[in-house]
């Protein structure tokens, strides 16, 4: 990968596979990962997830994000994504879903050190036996992706205690797991993480807060990052990697090419699932409001369609 990294964060229930590949397109970002993946329901055989790790054909370096709690589903999950060929695997110990938390997932691995540590290992292995037996030559990248801590930062600790597994990378998201998406990140700790990841092979990229392409560069210049990741600035905005700021004409037409997409990548889907996308789109132009709400309705493509062919007529 080309350095500074630019990438799209993982974010559950919206970095699928239509908005990945919309992302890529018209964004390019340096990295994308898929929603976060449960590696026992991967492994179980529950078919609704199995299309969370769909991927197009693409150049973009692009990872694979699990979740769970326990090192054997991690080993099997991470052959899989292997198989897929996904480029990296990311290991979730960062949501602050309380469901997740309460089954020791996401940043409840906050609280057990040893685990964390034991579930790199366990990922670490599966990637050297899966790259043999599937005769793979590139290199996979093996990361987390975090918070600085519980109730209070504890980002010396917890970042000491996972650089000890040696990921590839760690990405910071600058809260706690009781702030959840509340408050300001504190990007002095994504500062901390990246000093005392100096002396390690491990990469650090930073997450939380980026408003824009330019934000992004000042925070990997300031805190001596390997770089960021745009998470919510990156809703119903792709062109924000290539620091564009598109007509509305350019948002309604990748607006229709995502719903496209969606139903491409999932034809027996409801189209309902695409309205929060849609939502995203719809804003700086007189009137949005109504628009929103009136897509907030549509069951098919051509209700989108006949929608936006009213509200261009009156631009």
């Amino acid at each position: 990968m080309k350095y500074p990294i630019i990438g799209l964060a993982p974010m559950d229930g919206i970095t699928d596979a239509p908005f990945r590949w919309i992302t890529d397109i018209y964004g390019k970002p340096d990295i994308v990962y898929t929603e976060f993946v449960s590696v026992k329901g991967l492994i179980l055989g529950r078919p609704a997830i199995q299309r969370m790790l769909l991927h197009h054909q693409t150049k973009t370096f692009t990872v694979a994000q699990f979740f769970g709690c326990e090192p054997k589903y991690f080993y099997q999950a991470a052959q899989v994504a292997l198989e897929k060929g996904f480029d990296g695997i990311d290991i979730n110990m960062g949501c602050p879903d309380k469901s997740v938390f309460n089954r020791g997932g996401g940043a409840g691995l906050i609280l057990q050190p040893k685990l964390a540590k034991e579930i790199i290992l366990s990922v670490k292995k599966a990637v050297a036996t899966g790259k043999e037996k599937l005769k793979i030559k590139k290199n996979i990248t093996i990361s987390v992706k975090t918070r600085t801590g519980y109730r209070k930062h504890e980002t010396k600790e917890w970042i000491s205690n996972l650089l000890e597994a040696e990921p590839d990378f760690i990405c910071l998201h600058a809260r706690t797991f009781i702030q959840k998406y509340s408050g300001l990140a504190d990007w002095s700790q994504i500062g901390i993480a990246a000093d005392l990841a100096k002396k390690t092979k491990t990469k650090i990229l930073g997450n939380g807060d980026i408003k824009n392409r330019e934000h992004a560069l000042e925070r990997i210049k300031e805190y001596n990052l390997a770089g960021v990741l745009i998470g919510r600035a990156a809703l119903g905005n792709p062109w924000i990697f290539k620091g564009i700021i598109p007509t509305t004409e350019e948002r309604f037409k990748v607006l229709l090419e995502h719903c496209n997409k969606f139903v491409e990548f999932f034809p027996a889907a409801d189209l309902s699932i695409m309205r929060k996308h849609l939502a995203w789109y719809v804003k700086d132009f007189p009137h949005a409001a109504e628009v929103r709400s009136e897509l907030m309705q549509v069951k098919s493509v051509n209700d989108v369609k006949k929608i936006l062919f009213k509200t261009q007529a009156l631009l």
